[in-house]
């Protein structure tokens, strides 16, 4: 009995991670499908716009910023979680933890060496890369930087490649892991109460908003405040779509590419090492 409710509960998790995907691959569909369905809606009605200034505009437009804040920041992070729970996220992860546990102590300078002569090839790579687009050679660039003579356009494309900074790469970069690594001897109860107060200010900010606003039924509602109630409620579910894919995307697009390139550096050192 209990191993039938195991596998449907199993079965039914992967079901809602299914309809999470498919709700994130079809989030385009999704908002023109609603876009579509409220254009059609509102074309039986009149339309006229509030004055920017009126007291019921700029209400009504708090409400919605605050709700579309929430509504974003909450599915973003839901989105994020999908994404962490992918297989191509995991295996690129695991990945990483390998290769960041055949990192000992004593590799640390050598490591530090690494970084260095990688971003200073990186850097050198880049501007050769701007030079080749813009049309110039490495011998005019160096004459370039002896301040040597050349026309005032010449000069001012020159110096967008000397602007080319080396990227961040250090020893910490290429070893942390996304998960913070918590000690076995670190007492949680030390910092709960503030952790749990950190994560309450969100909640008592929209709380303090929320005990402030005073409702009021409108009389003799009709249809088309029926609509304009639509209208206004559409742009909820649209921003919600938005942040859920864009946090599955950040991670399973920039996160996770950087988790690749993080494990192609580590991967390139140990080589080196033998």
């Amino acid at each position: 009995m209990t191993e039938g409710f195991d596998i449907g509960l199993a079965s039914s998790g992967a079901m809602l991670k299914r309809g999470y995907s498919y709700v994130v691959a079809n989030v385009g569909k999704t908002v023109a499908i609603i876009t579509l369905a409220v254009s059609a809606l509102v074309s039986f009605t009149e339309i006229s716009f509030a004055s920017l200034g009126s007291e019921s505009f700029t209400s009504t437009l708090v409400m919605m910023l605050i709700a579309s804040y929430v509504m974003y920041f909450s599915l973003e992070d839901a989105g994020e979680k999908l994404g962490r729970e992918s297989e191509r996220y995991k295996e690129v992860s695991e990945r990483h933890s390998e290769l960041q546990k055949r990192i000992k102590s004593c590799d640390v300078a050598r490591l530090r060496d690494f970084c260095t002569e990688y971003r200073r090839a990186e850097l050198e790579y880049r501007k050769e890369s701007m030079l080749f687009s813009l049309g110039y050679t490495s011998e005019e660039y160096e004459v370039y930087l002896r301040h040597g003579e050349m026309t005032p356009k010449m000069r001012k494309d020159l110096r967008r490649v000397e602007k080319i900074k080396p990227a961040e790469l250090d020893t910490a970069i290429l070893t942390s892991s996304d998960k913070k690594q918590k000690s076995e001897l670190k007492n949680p109860e030390a910092s709960r109460i503030l952790s749990m107060i950190i994560k309450l200010i969100p909640s008592t900010v929209c709380m303090l908003f929320t005990v402030s606003v005073m409702i009021s039924v409108k009389d003799n509602m009709t249809a088309a405040g029926v609509i304009e109630a639509i209208l206004k409620l559409s742009t909820l579910p649209i921003v919600g779509l938005k942040g859920y894919s864009g946090g599955y995307e950040y991670v399973t697009n920039s996160e996770i590419s950087w988790l690749e390139t993080k494990c192609r550096l580590l991967d390139a050192f140990l080589k080196s090492e033998g």
